[in-house]
């Protein structure tokens, strides 16, 4: 059988920037589907989730490359636009400056965590793949300054194989070329080696959550785009994803952009201001109901795959003579199988999935695999080598956390899915921090 290779082409791309009717816009391209799955698919290990008392941990999901671009402004709802470029189908990074002057950095825009970070100097030094990384430089910035005293300072986020350590730091970000935040506090790290070598090929620098801060490694302290909303730099508190398919998209910030959808907007309250976790109305899988009732998905703009409970995916691949491959924790099927069509139901919206895009191929074209992995249980997490997957796996970590607690967000009894940019490039998704609801358009 091939062996999956590790994809990592990535290039740098820039534009100038225009803003329109208050809105940043920023650009996304893809590369081709097979590079994307030859990532993937290399040494593939699903979501688990655990039982740990270690620190909450962080998704970036399989979206670990990002970039954001500037782009041509267009006529927007309030905000401002800016033009995100995916290399990978699922991967988008972009631009932020912090400290005075700007030191800027390649980050990646993450629905699924709430932390923001960045590497010290020290840290290409103490970790091996963080020597060709941009590192930021407290001494060459007049705005920086250390957190308050009885502050929390120490930060650590456990990924798979390990964690990624520093501490937390307060100085001015700049996210576009607009939006301004004084004294945002975020972590300088001087250990990444929780992310493995492929860290060191990624074009990214750090991460930069767009979750509640509830997730957050210090949720008494306020995140960017919390700190945007309560300064009035965001026309309107939201930020919505246009993921283009092999064509450019955008995320727009202090908006949506009319002119990606259709129709009018199916708006759904959150399960809990927590993650971005949607209520679901059911689960058809080829027109017959896989999950209804209680059923909710957490909308990661991190995540490339779709993840599902583990009972529900194996009967799904089963009905298709599905063979279960530890080597890539996916289910092997006849390439001529015909994949039945996958919908979701969220707010009286269906949201189809064609089933010619839930088969992959490895690189050799030989064998085809379902593209809807499982969520696993287990009493503590196992090693990943690939980084997509360890920060895939970090999301239902910081779940499990959560559920059964009274007040957690995620109720026990959900069956709960993780819903990657195979479900959001079919549909326009607004995620409004104001009101803790998530807006669904269809796409034009």
């Amino acid at each position: 059988m091939a062996i999956f290779t590790k994809a990592a082409l990535l290039s740098l791309f820039a534009a100038p920037g225009v803003i329109a009717d208050g809105v940043v816009r920023i650009p996304i391209s893809q590369i081709s589907d097979q590079e994307l799955y030859g990532q993937l698919m290399s040494s593939h290990v699903p979501p688990m989730i655990v039982r740990t008392n270690s620190a909450s941990s962080s998704s970036a999901a399989v979206a670990t490359h990002r970039q954001l671009l500037r782009g041509d402004g267009v006529s927007v709802k309030g905000g401002e636009n800016v033009v995100i470029r995916d290399l990978s189908n699922a991967q988008y990074y972009g631009k932020v400056a912090i400290g005075t002057p700007p030191q800027e950095f390649q980050v990646v825009f993450d629905t699924g965590s709430a932390d923001f970070w960045i590497p010290s100097p020290s840290c290409t030094t103490e970790s091996s793949n963080c020597k060709n990384k941009k590192t930021y430089d407290p001494t060459k910035s007049s705005s920086f300054s250390n957190v308050k005293a009885g502050a929390k300072s120490d930060f650590s986020i456990m990924y798979g194989s390990g964690p990624v350590q520093g501490a937390f730091s307060v100085d001015t970000v700049i996210l576009g070329d607009d939006y301004t935040v004084v004294d945002q506090t975020f972590a300088q790290v001087d250990s990444t080696d929780g992310l493995g070598m492929v860290f060191e090929k990624a074009k990214f620098d750090g991460i930069l959550g767009l979750c509640f801060p509830v997730l957050s490694q210090d949720p008494g302290v306020s995140t960017v785009i919390e700190n945007l909303v309560d300064n009035g730099s965001l026309e309107k508190p939201m930020f919505s994803f246009f993921l283009g398919n092999n064509a450019d998209g955008e995320l727009t910030l202090g908006g949506y952009d009319e002119s990606r959808f259709e129709g009018d907007i199916t708006w759904v309250d959150l399960v809990s201001p927590t993650y971005w976790l949607s209520p679901m109305d059911e689960v058809r899988f080829g027109g017959n109901v896989v999950s209804s009732g209680k059923t909710a998905g957490i909308m990661d703009t991190g995540t490339s795959l779709l993840y599902g409970p583990q009972d529900i995916v194996m009967n799904m691949a089963t009905s298709l003579g599905g063979q279960f491959l530890p080597q890539v924790q996916l289910f092997l099927i006849d390439c001529d199988t015909t994949v039945p069509d996958l919908e979701f139901t969220i707010g009286g919206m269906a949201i189809n999935i064609p089933g010619s895009e839930l088969m992959v191929k490895d690189d050799s074209g030989t064998y085809c695999f379902l593209s809807i992995a499982m969520m696993n249980f287990a009493e503590e997490g196992m090693d990943a080598d690939n980084l997509d997957t360890e920060l895939d796996e970090s999301v239902v970590d910081q779940m499990n956390r959560l559920v059964g607690d009274p007040s957690s967000p995620i109720p026990a009894g959900f069956s709960t899915w993780l819903m990657g940019d195979t479900f959001l490039r079919k549909v326009y998704t607004i995620f409004d921090y104001g009101e803790q609801k998530i807006g669904y358009a269809t796409l034009k």
